[in-house]
């Protein structure tokens, strides 16, 4: 039943597909706000100025995007027609450490730079057996190593080893992490991306992912900013988290719509 429905989906014309998307975020707003309270609460922290009904806005854009990206994912492999620009990639040296988020339409953009240049990153399956076993076909087609739950940060550095991109996705709650300020809040954020630069030196980038219009989309590789070191271990990956943090919510205020504003990323 659910390999039905992919396939009628991945048939939907775009506009179409980007009708339903906005009926569904208006149902997600008013019949069934699924962590709609959660979205609400994180985008008034980080823009508390924010009016209800920009807020609204904002909020039920963010489901449009979501859902129209993954029809968009379905109908670009079904078609073969890349759907994403890659803005920066020839900068890139082999094994590279990137820093990345859910801006945009995330999937779609992910498997792009795969396609651009080897991948690994680390990632957590979907509990459902039936979905965990469609993501990770869809990735091995596009040649992007998934380090799963149990990986540490070795195996990433064996990624590197190898001359691939090691991407990290810092931008939701990791409760063993250490408390680094974001948007003005202090938030449980994980230290791999700064203990990896740290102990490999590996040349550092910012990959983020935006929505050009209905499908169109582009994600940009840019060098990553980091603070100076000062021998001190504990307050350089403190310094490296904070600036990650910050460089996170630099893109995010860019375009509010497109972040994943559904994870509690303040809980404590």
């Amino acid at each position: 039943m659910r390999g039905a429905v992919l396939v009628i989906l991945a048939r939907l014309p775009l506009g179409v597909a980007s009708g339903l998307a906005w009926f569904l975020a208006w149902a997600w707003w008013t019949v069934l706000p699924i962590r709609k309270r959660v979205a609400v609460r994180n985008l008034r922290r980080a823009s508390p100025e924010w009016s209800q009904a920009r807020v609204r806005a904002t909020l039920t854009a963010m489901v449009h995007n979501i859902v129209l990206g993954y029809i968009e994912l379905l109908v670009s492999e079904r078609t073969g027609v890349s759907m994403v620009e890659a803005v920066g990639v020839e900068q890139l040296q082999p094994g590279s450490i990137l820093l990345a988020g859910h801006g945009g339409s995330w999937d779609i953009s992910l498997l792009a730079l795969a396609d651009a240049t080897p991948t690994a990153l680390f990632l957590k399956p979907p509990a459902d057996p039936w979905a965990r076993e469609q993501i990770a076909a869809l990735r091995a087609r596009h040649g992007l190593l998934g380090l799963s739950t149990g990986a540490t940060l070795a195996d990433g550095y064996a990624a590197l080893e190898s001359g691939c991109a090691l991407l990290f996705i810092q931008d939701q709650r990791f409760n063993k992490g250490i408390n680094s300020p974001f948007f003005g809040a202090a938030c449980r954020t994980s230290t791999g991306f700064a203990v990896t630069i740290l102990r490999t030196g590996r040349p550092v980038y910012g990959v983020w992912q935006q929505r050009l219009g209905v499908g169109r989309h582009r994600f940009s590789i840019t060098p990553f900013s980091m603070p100076a070191r000062t021998g001190d271990e504990a307050l350089d990956v403190q310094a490296l988290t904070d600036a990650a943090n910050a460089w996170y919510a630099e893109r995010i205020r860019e375009q509010p719509a497109g972040w994943l504003w559904l994870h509690d990323r303040w809980k404590p």
